[in-house]
Formats: C-alpha cells, sequence, structure tokens
C-alpha cells in the first residue's frame, strides 16, 4: 500500500465513523476538569477564614466534587464502550449469519 493509500485509509477510518472519538475527548475534558476542580478547591481552602470546621468542610466538598465528576465520565465512556460492542456484535451476526452464532449465557447453573 503506497503512502497516498494509507493517508486516504485513514482519512476514510476517521471519516467513515469507524472509530469513535468522543471517548478521548472525554478523557481530555475529564482531566481539564480535574484541573478546575483542584484549582477551585485549593483556593477555597486558602480563602477559608471562618475556622476549622469550613475547612474540613470545604475538603471533603473538593474530595466529593471529584468523586462525582469520575464517576460521570465513566459513564460517558461506558455508554461509548457499549455501543462499540454492539456494533462488534453486529458485525459478527453480519459475518456468520443470525442462526450461527449463539450466546452463551455468562454463568450456568451450578456455578
Amino acid at each position: 500500500m503506497t503512502n497516498t493509500h494509507q493517508r486516504l485509509a485513514k482519512l476514510f477510518y476517521f471519516f467513515g465513523f469507524e472509530r469513535l472519538i468522543a471517548p478521548v475527548l472525554i478523557k481530555l475534558i475529564y482531566w481539564v476538569g480535574i484541573i478546575v476542580i483542584l484549582t477551585a478547591g485549593a483556593t477555597s481552602l486558602v480563602n477559608t477564614v471562618d475556622g476549622i470546621g469550613r475547612m474540613l468542610l470545604t475538603l471533603v466538598a473538593l474530595l466529593f466534587s471529584l468523586l462525582i465528576w469520575r464517576l460521570f465520565s465513566e459513564l460517558l465512556i461506558l455508554a461509548f464502550n457499549i455501543y462499540e460492542r454492539l456494533v462488534e456484535i453486529r458485525d459478527l451476526l453480519a459475518r456468520h449469519g443470525a442462526t450461527a452464532v449463539t450466546i452463551q449465557p455468562a454463568l450456568r447453573e451450578g456455578d
């Protein structure tokens, strides 16, 4: 395959939606969000003048915010991973015929 053919193949791969770029963008946005949350939390901790209780509450809120942001990002990535698996299943069914593929249960009786 020539260099031009490789470039065209990559271009088709990108514009043909053979692979989704949203999971990569979600990971990038996740790290930007982490930086924003940490910056806001550090600013709140530095500007807290109401005592140790308020400072601890700010720290707990910071940790909770990081956890929620992580869970939200994982849910978005999970949705795209499910889509990719469904595409793989569709392709397998198309390749082997719908009757040739049998799906085995994850657990058998007695396991």
